[in-house]
């Protein structure tokens, strides 16, 4: 009789363990084999119902047309405005309409206001030259004068490109009564919109009369981005990259030749913003589907409902949550609900400050009998989908539950999605990378709930482009590029265009801009994105696992 090893015996053992000891649809396979020997299997009703899910996303064009017919009639939904509310209300009929159960949660809300507002440089040889700007939220308004009257600011601009060198002017005293200019290159949203937030404050302390923030995007078509400041006593403002490196460029021209140059460059900024402080109330649109075996854990799904008051809010935030609501609705029919229910949320005042989010927290406690065990955000835009950002809960990594749900995710995202070729391209939503934590799902997330991100791929990397603008060439054929994590291509005669890469810079040529309309994505978009976020939702809420 051959002798068993050591080590062959002790995985033998411990897949028996596995085997008899994990969930149903949890089980573990194959413990050798390679790199691609599954690991888990998956109860035989997954299948059938995300095909199912699938089909019935990609059936009509039912979200497109909502989302379209909603901000055409409405416009922007500026957190504490009529259009905000208006939404809301006719978003609660449609749901009504569905036959889906819907409620609302009261949140009150901070309301700024716009109004007027220009800049202008002030040229010595083409007078006044107006700038492309957009104040920024929460931005006082211009000083006004004795009698009320508000006549804008005049002075001189001075340009810094990070905040060491703000201080080093600042303690100088180049900054006192001056407009600082932050003309810093974008390398990254997560690192670069500091600027934009805390800009304002910084230069307070140095004696600056007002900020002007240079467009927190990698390009720009003079298309100034908004987006919320901390509140300080200077005014603040966005202006084109184009104006910003402008105004940079004659700045430099002064100071490297001040004979010829002898005008140090002004601007004329008038801003008639107004903040008021808990001065209205909006809703939290909650869309539930009760699960048919465990109806006390819930999987919440959603965006946030409001927007800046640019553009259209079409792809932020509006399009998250359509593709949230027709994932509830696509789960309505199938032939049972899913185990766990579902909850599709429309949060409020995400872009003042997440108090939907928080408020939806409060509302719904994590409790003994009443627990979230998956939230589910969708604020990235609504491009080709490539996958999730996942971020493991409590219970998956701490005691008796501890489970590699990563793992388990990064799997079924192979199994279900990774070889079909109907949602866009090849393995379209397949993906699972880190980092899932989002604006509105954050207060669950730092109780402990696992938490995702919907991913669409990038819409302009070039060589390639997910944008409706882009033409597609059958004669492409896919490169080899690994990620880190598997790769992003398929090879064969159906391959036509090059790997894609997760959204990064691209979903920021529209960010708070007036370029936010339903022009940035396709009908075909949309429908692959509900059907992969529906998909993810069906495997979070039908399988037995912890995440």
């Amino acid at each position: 009789m051959r002798r068993i090893g050591f080590f062959k015996l002790s995985l033998i053992v411990l897949a028996i363990y596995l085997f008899l000891c994990l969930p149903s649809d949890a089980g573990l396979l194959f413990l050798s084999g390679g790199d691609k020997a599954p690991k888990f299997k998956f109860e035989h009703h997954f299948q059938e119902n995300i095909d199912k899910l699938i089909a019935g996303s990609l059936e009509s064009s039912i979200v497109w047309d909502r989302l379209a017919e909603m901000t055409d009639t409405f416009g922007n939904r500026l957190v504490g405005s009529d259009a905000l509310e208006k939404s809301i209300d006719w978003i609660i009929g449609k749901v009504k309409g569905d036959g889906l159960s819907v409620t609302t949660e009261e949140v009150v809300v901070d309301y700024w206001e716009r109004n007027e507002e220009s800049l202008y440089f002030l040229s010595p040889t083409r007078g006044r030259v107006k700038l492309h700007m957009l104040g920024l939220g929460r931005s006082p308004a211009t000083p006004v004068d004795k009698d009320g009257i508000n006549h804008g600011i005049t002075a001189e601009i001075i340009v810094v490109t990070s905040k060491e060198e703000l201080e080093q002017l600042g303690a100088a005293g180049e900054l006192k009564g001056r407009v600082v200019l932050y003309n810093k290159p974008f390398e990254a949203y997560s690192t670069d919109v500091i600027y934009r937030s805390m800009g304002a404050t910084w230069a307070q302390e140095h004696g600056a009369v007002a900020v002007l923030v240079r467009s927190v995007a990698p390009l720009s078509l003079q298309t100034a981005h908004t987006g919320n400041a901390y509140p300080a006593s200077i005014p603040a403002a966005s202006i084109s990259i184009e104006d910003a490196q402008l105004l940079a460029r004659v700045l430099n021209r002064h100071q490297q030749d001040p004979k010829q140059f002898p005008d140090w460059p002004k601007v004329h900024l008038t801003m008639n913003a107004q903040t008021t402080l808990n001065s209205k109330k909006s809703r939290n649109i909650v869309v539930e589907l009760k699960g048919r075996e465990l109806p006390e854990e819930v999987v919440v799904v959603g965006g946030h409902i409001d927007s800046w008051d640019v553009g259209s809010g079409a792809i932020d935030d509006g399009a998250g949550c359509f593709i949230a609501w027709e994932t509830v609705r696509q789960l309505s029919r199938l032939d049972k609900p899913p185990r766990r229910t579902v909850r599709a949320v429309f949060w409020t005042s995400e872009e003042n400050g997440a108090a939907g989010g928080r408020v939806y927290a409060a509302n719904h406690p994590e409790t003994n009998t009443t627990r979230h065990v998956f939230a589910f955000e969708s604020d990235y835009g609504v491009f080709d989908p490539y996958g999730i950002n996942f971020t493991p809960g409590r219970r998956a990594q701490e005691g008796p539950h501890r489970f590699n749900s990563y793992e388990y995710l990064t799997a079924a995202g192979e199994h279900f999605l990774g070889s079909r070729k109907d949602l866009g391209y090849y393995g379209a939503g397949s993906f699972v990378l880190p980092n899932g934590i989002g604006a509105d799902i954050a207060p669950l997330c730092k109780q402990g709930v696992a938490c995702a991100q919907f991913r669409p791929a990038d819409p302009f990397p070039l060589p390639y482009s997910t944008s409706p603008y882009y033409i597609k060439k059958n004669d492409v054929k896919s490169e080899s590029r690994e990620l880190g994590h598997r790769r992003h291509h398929h090879d064969g005669e159906d391959a036509q265009d090059p790997p894609r890469r997760p959204v990064d810079s691209g979903y920021f040529y529209y960010h708070h801009t007036e370029a936010d309309t339903m022009g940035a994505f396709t009908p075909d978009q949309v429908k692959n994105s509900a059907a992969v976020m529906a998909v993810w939702t069906f495997i979070a809420a039908e399988s037995r696992v912890e995440f």
